[in-house]
């Protein structure tokens, strides 16, 4: 993603071999099976990254958005906010869940979240 800079990517010092998919299979393909969707991770650090963002969703695709490098630059925000909710919402039928103060989740059409999960079975308590 455009927005993502160069951020420099460290294996962690143990005495276990890693192997570095990133580094192995840099443009390696995510084959759409019919079935299940990719979840894509990214960081938003200027309104440019906001492109690749729609293109997932339009693609069927989610995508976990942190927005805190950009939370503080009101107009830019906003900016990528209603390019977000106007795309994803109005004109695809998505959906945008704000997960925290700083990340967002990107749905794409026919996809919902839901609230009520903290019921289940399988949440510990804090």
């Amino acid at each position: 993603m455009p927005s993502s800079g160069t951020a420099v990517h460290r294996p962690p010092t143990t005495d276990v071999d890693y192997h570095d998919l990133g580094e192995l299979f840099a443009e390696a393909p995510v084959p759409h099976l019919g079935e299940g969707m990719v979840f894509h991770r990214g960081v938003l650090h200027e309104l440019a990254g906001v492109s690749p963002l729609l293109d997932w969703v339009s693609e069927g695709d989610a995508v976990i958005v942190e927005l805190s490098r950009i939370i503080s630059r009101e107009t830019e925000f906003a900016i990528a906010i209603d390019k977000l909710s106007t795309f994803i919402e109005g004109d695809i039928g998505g959906q945008i869940i704000q997960l925290t103060d700083s990340r967002l989740l990107l749905l794409p059409p026919g996809c919902r979240g839901i609230r009520g999960v903290e019921t289940e079975s399988f949440v510990t308590e804090a």
